[in-house]
């Protein structure tokens, strides 16, 4: 029997599942007790809310861990990923193997500073920023980068440690509030979108990681709230074919030179311009992989689980729209078009963000024969079900489709 530990509860009844089966047991190790949620067959345990190379060792032995999945999406988990991978150099031969992102590239994507400085080394494409390691540093930073800016905290969760600054007040606020080191990073002007990637072992001759991703999503216009979750979204969506071609060879170069081992996540920017930017990298699922999933066909949680096992998953083309409506929890969607089909995503002990946030997000799955249906039945909705107006739902889906039909549900890379 194979004893898997999952450390971190994110989406444990999508992941959970598909690793479970004949020859197997499963523990999920979480903040939030998943007992009852995930039913018989799953053991459930706590994971310590601080956790040392060291502690992580003793969990898995206490555990008889066969197998450990790093599943860092739920808040306080995200900054766990060096220590596991630290945890994992020390398993090598021993009698548990744990597939994580090695530290290098664990400490950039859970380290927003860290990430900058590899960028300039490795010459990404990233917004100009500057590091602040005090408070008295930021006055001349913000002067190199000039405003408006974003103050990012190096170390912080998906959902905190940012501030769009406009002016100098905002800045004398922002400076007694931010834990330091921070980056002071140029807030660009653009559409935002997003791209998940799962990579394997090796499998090549220059052992490079074997790589697959889903197509890119729509975020929606980047805004001063730094809540693309708020936004109607979409996937997929098509780039321009040069930030698409600039977009592949960053991605190889970010596999080539960090061999990153799981799920990850971009997000990035084509200014008004015309120019890449990459935002960020999560070294974790994010919220788009409702979409991913929706538009292909191919869960990216359940993609993971198969990769853990050995298990090879291929890159899917997108086969229709995904248009993911944040829709008050005090509201709900009537039946949708005849020829659609609606997915829920309800808050639930895994996936708290409904729960916490005052709305969700159902996702609504649109061929491109439906368009005209689906456009009527948005702007038929009574006023106050969306968080944003039927106009910028209809122009996302409209975004989808037209991806679609150039050509754009294929991933890029």
């Amino acid at each position: 029997m194979v004893r898997v530990v999952v450390l971190g509860e994110f989406r444990a009844d999508r992941l959970v599942p598909a690793l479970r089966g004949v020859g197997t047991e499963v523990t999920v190790l979480g903040f939030a007790d998943l007992t009852s949620f995930l039913g018989p067959g799953t053991a459930c345990g706590e994971l310590p809310t601080a956790l040392d190379e060291r502690g992580t060792l003793q969990l898995l032995e206490d555990h008889g861990a066969d197998v450990a999945v790093p599943n860092p999406g739920c808040p306080g988990q995200e900054q766990f990923l060096p220590v596991y991978s630290r945890a994992a150099s020390r398993l090598r031969g021993g009698g548990c193997r744990m597939p994580v992102h090695p530290e290098g590239f664990a400490t950039a994507v859970s380290d927003k500073v860290a990430f900058h400085r590899l960028a300039g080394e490795r010459g990404w494409p990233v917004p100009r920023g500057v590091v602040c390691e005090e408070a008295r540093e930021l006055p001349g930073a913000v002067g190199e980068v000039g405003f408006p800016v974003l103050v990012k905290e190096a170390r912080s969760e998906f959902h905190a440690g940012r501030h769009y600054v406009r002016d100098c007040e905002q800045l004398d606020r922002v400076a007694g509030e931010v834990r330091y080191p921070v980056l002071v990073q140029e807030a660009v002007s653009g559409e935002e979108y997003a791209l998940e990637l799962l990579s394997g072992p090796p499998s090549s001759a220059a052992g490079l990681p074997t790589t697959i991703a889903w197509p890119v999503a729509s975020l929606g216009r980047l805004c001063s709230a730094c809540a693309p979750g708020r936004r109607v979204r979409v996937a997929p969506a098509a780039l321009p074919a040069r930030v698409q071609e600039e977009l592949a060879a960053t991605v190889a170069d970010m596999v080539e030179s960090t061999a990153p081992r799981g799920p990850w996540q971009m997000d990035l920017a084509v200014t008004d311009d015309g120019r890449l930017r990459v935002i960020e990298l999560n070294g974790r699922l994010g919220g788009v992989s409702n979409m991913s999933w929706a538009s292909t066909g191919l869960d990216p949680h359940v993609a993971y689980a198969h990769a853990v096992l050995g298990r090879a998953s291929s890159t899917r083309r997108a086969h229709r729209a995904a248009l993911e409506l944040p829709v008050h929890n005090g509201f709900a969607l009537p039946p949708p078009p005849t020829g659609t089909e609606l997915m829920s995503f309800p808050g639930n002990p895994a996936n708290r963000g409904p729960l916490i946030g005052g709305y969700h997000r159902p996702v609504l799955c649109v061929a491109d024969d439906r368009a005209d249906a689906v456009g009527a039945w948005l702007r038929s909705l009574p006023p106050g079900t969306l968080l944003n107006g039927a106009d910028e739902a209809a122009a996302q889906l409209e975004r989808g489709l037209h991806a679609l039909r150039q050509g754009g549900g294929r991933p890029p890379v």
